[in-house]
């Protein structure tokens, strides 16, 4: 997770991200010994299970409502507040993704055409209906399979994907390798740990260090 926090902000930040970065880390060391700017780290723990039968998956979705809740103050000085699971990269600029004028939510979607909560972005100016949505869902006593998806079906939230092509999910199957790179949004949900980090650092490091007369190769044999 350490890995993939890096490469999230490091990538978003060599771009001009065009916003303010909140990480949030359940282990007590920073990323980046020296403050960087626009990014804000915050230390936080999902907490022991109350019990055998409480899953970890479930601390994380009530841990990632309560970060959800604390920008509440902050959303309107925005124009979107952007969602990511750990391992979110991108490999150019993300302004053209969010330049959308009648969306409320910005999703992208699997195959079933069920929404991904892995990455998603609210208007700011709705956010506040949103998390109204959110917290009455999760009131319910059968908690959804889908929360992002009974969310946008709780209220009347105009939603629309992003662009075609734009972000792409690796590990949910076969993909052209033309389209991983040509993508602004590479989400490395559904990979295992180690798999997550060594396409993410790979895909990171061939926009970053790379070009046509492998001057980094050199100095790396020098």
């Amino acid at each position: 997770m350490r890995q993939l926090g890096k490469i999230t902000a490091s990538s978003l930040l060599r771009y001009f991200f065009n916003g303010d970065i909140v990480l949030w880390r359940n282990f007590p060391e920073p990323l980046y010994p020296v403050a960087r700017g626009g990014l804000h780290e915050i230390e936080t723990s999902p907490g022991k299970p109350k019990s055998l039968k409480e899953k970890a998956f479930g601390k994380f979705f009530e841990k990632r409502y309560e970060m959800a809740s604390s920008l509440s103050e902050h959303a309107s000085r925005y124009s979107w507040v952007i969602l990511a699971h750990p391992g979110i990269l991108g490999l150019r600029n993300w302004d053209h993704l969010f330049e959308n004028q009648n969306a409320d939510v910005l999703i992208s979607s699997d195959e079933d055409a069920s929404p991904l909560d892995s990455f998603f972005a609210v208007r700011a100016t709705v956010w506040t209906s949103f998390l109204a949505a959110w917290t009455k869902v999760r009131q319910s006593p059968i908690p959804p399979k889908n929360e992002l998806a009974a969310i946008l079906d709780s209220a009347p939230f105009r939603t629309a994907t992003f662009e075609r092509g734009e972000v792409v999910r690796p590990f949910d199957g076969p993909m052209d390798v033309r389209d991983l790179m040509d993508a602004a949004v590479v989400d490395l949900s559904g990979g295992k740990p180690d798999e997550q980090t060594k396409l993410g650092f790979a895909l990171h490091m061939m926009r970053t260090f790379g070009d046509k007369d492998g001057l980094f190769l050199d100095l790396m044999e020098s």
